[in-house]
């Protein structure tokens, strides 16, 4: 039967400095390595820190990112207050007690499992499939076969339509287009319709001295402008 890891731990709210190693000595032996809320939440933040054990530089970051992340979850967890820099003043000369480095190593290893898996999951061959590709719903994007039956052009590229190979061959060969309308180019003409209309324009305010008989108004276009329509050829 498990047993809840925060049990036994927990420290009061008040500390003072003589009781400051007991306090240090509970924060260190709490199972963090078996508290997997923390273990995925601590994993979520290092994130590609992890990836690099070897880089100096890389790695003390990630004990300090390591230790804040424990201060916060022990004070969340139990309402006690860790002093940090009383804390790396006390580590220094308990290196042995301090869990950090296990807590990344336990980590290290928790990330190597899921890389494997996710490596046999994947092809033998070729580069490694991510995880979200393999995931990723299968759907089925190449077109059937049957469905271009009777719609492939002579130069056998990609189907045709079958509007719109029947408007090619229709072109290319000089027959009548469907839906199209023949309309010829003529100009009827219906009787009576004169270049000039029936109606006199209004006179403007200059012209109230200008004749307005038809004969003026003749005599104004001269045989500029034909009086009636040209015949058609």
């Amino acid at each position: 039967m498990d047993t809840n890891p925060s049990q036994g731990y927990g420290a009061p709210a008040s500390q003072s400095s003589n009781d400051a190693p007991t306090i240090f000595q509970k924060f260190d032996s709490y199972p963090w390595a078996r508290d997997r809320s923390f273990l995925q939440g601590l994993m979520a933040t290092l994130g590609p820190s992890l990836a690099s054990p070897n880089d100096g530089f890389v790695r003390q970051k990630a004990l300090s990112t390591t230790l804040q992340a424990r201060i916060w979850w022990y004070k969340s967890r139990f309402n006690s207050d860790i002093d940090r820099s009383a804390y790396e003043a006390y580590s220094a000369s308990h290196a042995s007690s301090c869990p950090d480095g296990a807590i990344l190593a336990t980590l290290e290893e928790i990330q190597q499992r899921m890389g494997a898996g996710n490596a046999s999951a994947s092809s033998s061959a070729g580069p490694p499939v991510p995880a979200w590709q393999l995931n990723a719903p299968k759907v089925d994007l190449s077109k059937k076969a049957e469905d271009a039956t009777g719609h492939a052009n002579s130069d056998g590229g990609a189907p045709y339509p079958e509007n719109f190979q029947a408007l090619i061959e229709a072109v290319t060969m000089g027959k009548p287009i469907p839906g199209i309308r023949e309309i010829p180019d003529t100009v009827v003409r219906p009787p009576g319709v004169t270049p000039f209309g029936k109606m006199k324009a209004p006179r403007k305010p200059w012209e109230k001295d200008l004749p307005a008989d038809a004969a003026a108004q003749a005599s104004i276009f001269g045989d500029v402008v034909d009086k009636e329509f040209p015949p058609l050829p």
